[in-house]
């Protein structure tokens, strides 16, 4: 999977305009997490799956934030949530975020 750094709320607003297109994974990493870390590593050596536009915490915790209030989806680090037409459709933290279940998220049952 390939990663976009994001750290803007344009770039948070192109990230989901482009989800009315085609499924994306906004995914929160921390530097400071060693599973974070591990998590980051697995979805980079991952084949196929959703644009993952990534939110460094410790650099962007406004947009962190922003994303919390706008989904009402509680923050943690790891964390994947799947947004499809503006809206989330899944969300996983900690170690529920695999490949394999970003892969069924983001293509559906």
């Amino acid at each position: 999977m390939n990663i976009r750094t994001i750290s803007s709320e344009a770039e948070l607003d192109e990230a989901l305009g482009h989800s009315h297109t085609e499924p994306i994974m906004l995914y929160k990493h921390s530097r400071l997490c060693e599973l974070s870390g591990s998590v980051r590593t697995e979805l980079v050596r991952a084949a196929g799956g959703p644009p993952v536009y990534e939110i460094v915490v410790q650099d962007a915790r406004p947009l962190s934030n922003r994303v919390e209030a706008h989904f009402g989806i509680r923050h943690e680090s790891p964390q994947a949530i799947i947004v499809t037409g503006g809206r989330a459709v899944f969300n996983a933290s900690h170690r529920g975020v695999t490949p394999e279940a970003i892969r069924r998220a983001a293509t559906g049952p």
